[in-house]
């Protein structure tokens, strides 16, 4: 049995209530990961308390796509490209290599940790 292909979509609220559920979440733009119909990653950037924000959250289900996780870091690191405004980004510890991908994409740690012992990263224009 083949892999079904993973598709890159713009986020829509319809998205983010599937793939969050009924949780209330800020507005943003960003885009979905999406396997046979079904939302199984999400990202982008937003505004929270005067800061832009990167995030991305994936489903386990999206993890074994190792191919697709790194387009869809292109897809992030050409968005973060496209703005001309400083971006802080959270390292969550819990993912092996999301200090890396931060890295990858222009951020540098700032010293900072959040309360939970996550690392904060910032990038600027």
């Amino acid at each position: 049995m083949r892999k079904s292909k993973i598709t890159f979509e713009p986020a829509t609220k319809a998205h983010v209530r599937e793939f969050y559920g009924d949780r209330y979440f800020k507005s943003f733009r960003g885009h979905v990961a999406v396997r046979d119909g079904k939302v199984i990653g999400i990202a982008g950037l937003g505004f929270e308390k005067g800061y832009m924000l990167l995030f991305s959250s994936i489903k386990d289900e999206m993890r074994p796509f190792k191919k697709y996780i790194v387009k869809a870091v292109r897809v992030l690191g050409q968005m973060v490209n496209d703005v001309k405004y400083p971006i802080t980004a959270v390292a969550d510890r819990r993912e092996a290599l999301s200090e890396k991908l931060l890295t990858g994409i222009g951020f540098i740690f700032t010293g900072l940790l959040t309360d939970d012992g996550d690392k904060v990263f910032r990038r600027e224009p």
